[in-house]
């Protein structure tokens, strides 16, 4: 029977400080680090998003493997579609919104379980199996530049 090995990765992107609106660019792509082994896959299991600013807001979560850009923060996303091929999308996931189960009064804790997206590092990667996310809004609402946390839950393959 195989070994499964399953670890954490926290991270916590620079977000627009200011107002975004739906479907505008909330981060550009933060470093995942040690995502997977290198030359390996990992399943992405679970998300927990901390909301530090308390917006009891949905964010979409764009997977690459290389980082480039969605575009300007606060705008819409207007990356190229040759820049998208090179940065190798893995996948995209919608982080609910905070319910009042993860209601802390001041921000709030949103957690999504089961996604088993797939991803691995880019074969050129000297960062030893990273990959970056992205983040884009669902509705208007100010955040400060270090409002959201995020922690990705893996299972080496």
């Amino acid at each position: 029977m195989a070994h499964r090995k399953f670890h954490s990765v926290t991270v916590t992107p620079v977000c627009m400080a200011g107002e975004v609106e739906d479907g505008e660019v909330l981060f550009n792509p933060v470093k995942i680090p040690g995502a997977c082994a290198r030359s390996s896959s990992s399943l992405l299991r679970s998300i927990s998003m901390i909301d530090f600013d308390d917006k009891k807001a949905a964010v979409d979560l764009y997977f690459m493997q290389v980082s480039k850009n969605l575009g300007t923060l606060a705008a819409v996303i207007s990356i190229t579609d040759a820049n998208l091929l090179l940065a190798k999308p893995l996948g995209c996931v919608i982080m609910p919104a905070v319910s009042d189960l993860g209601d802390y009064v001041l921000g709030g804790i949103s957690t999504l379980a089961d996604i088993n997206l797939v991803v691995n590092s880019d074969i050129d990667d000297n960062d030893e199996g990273a990959i970056y996310v992205a983040g884009v809004a669902t509705g208007t609402h100010t955040y400060t530049a270090s409002g959201i946390q995020l922690t990705f839950g893996f299972e080496v393959l």
